[in-house]
């Protein structure tokens, strides 16, 4: 419905641009032909090329940071697991969140987990990609007809844009556990440093006595190393969020002067 509406308002618009005449017998022209609508379809296209180009180095950069973030949780699982101490303190901490995630066996589960739908993502994204610039690239702009722009628009408006929000929201999913992980390890950190009442009654139940050096510094260092990719991340979403928001708009416009072009090709 809202599709119709917005061709019916281009039609509108398009459909006859010249001066009213007094004699209602005169016919009016349209204001552009299929080729000019085709030129217009073929910038839009180019813009989303020309993006995706420039954006294949950040894109390239998520493989690395994935398997970066591998590392991360990793380290994080061992650092539980090294440490009879610290495996033990994680009991006794007010984790802020609940669920599927309440632990944090099912904690790093769950963000390989995520890491793994984030890299199937982001291979979809880039053979969706790489389909797009192979098919623009053989494209001529003073021969390309409607129904092959329209062709490609509405791939990019399906299969391109789908794959980039579905690794965009993969990286929320990252986001969202990794978040859990830096509270979790921000937690142990404040523990091992306090003499509160809290943690001389954890102490009791676990009966151990002060943490070591070792343990304060594993703790401290994939604290920082969490919150590290925390920002990256984050940067990384809000860079795909931008690029979807710019090639949305332009392939939507390559959609619309194409179905006209269709139109008056007929």
């Amino acid at each position: 419905m809202k599709r119709s509406l917005i061709l019916a308002v281009a039609i509108a618009m398009f459909g006859g641009c010249a001066q009213q005449q007094p004699t209602a017998a005169i016919p009016q022209k349209a204001c552009m032909n299929a080729s000019q609508l085709n030129s217009y379809g073929y910038d839009h296209l180019e813009k989303v090329a020309k993006l995706l180009r420039e954006d294949k180095k950040n894109i390239e950069s998520f493989e690395v940071f994935i398997n970066a973030m591998k590392g991360t949780v990793d380290n994080y699982a061992d650092m539980i697991k090294s440490s009879v101490y610290i495996s033990n303190v994680v009991r006794f901490l007010p984790i802020p969140y609940a669920g599927e995630v309440s632990n944090t066996t099912k904690l790093v589960s769950k963000t390989v987990l995520n890491l793994g739908g984030a890299a199937s993502a982001l291979n979809r994204y880039k053979n969706s990609s790489d389909t797009f610039l192979a098919t623009f690239d053989k494209m001529n702009r003073s021969t390309v007809s409607g129904a092959e722009i329209s062709k490609l628009a509405v791939f990019a408006d399906t299969k391109l844009l789908g794959d980039a929000k579905e690794l965009e929201n993969s990286l929320k999913d990252i986001s969202e556990s990794t978040a859990a992980m830096a509270a979790i390890t921000q937690g142990i950190s404040d523990a091992l440093d306090s003499t509160g009442n809290y943690v001389n009654q954890a102490k009791t139940f676990i009966g151990l006595s002060q943490p070591a050096n070792d343990d304060k510094s594993k703790v401290v260092q994939n604290r920082n190393s969490i919150n590290s990719r925390m920002v990256q991340l984050n940067q990384k979403i809000v860079s795909l969020e931008k690029s979807g928001e710019t090639q949305r708009l332009n392939i939507a416009k390559a959609r619309i002067y194409s179905e006209l072009a269709v139109q008056l090709e007929k």
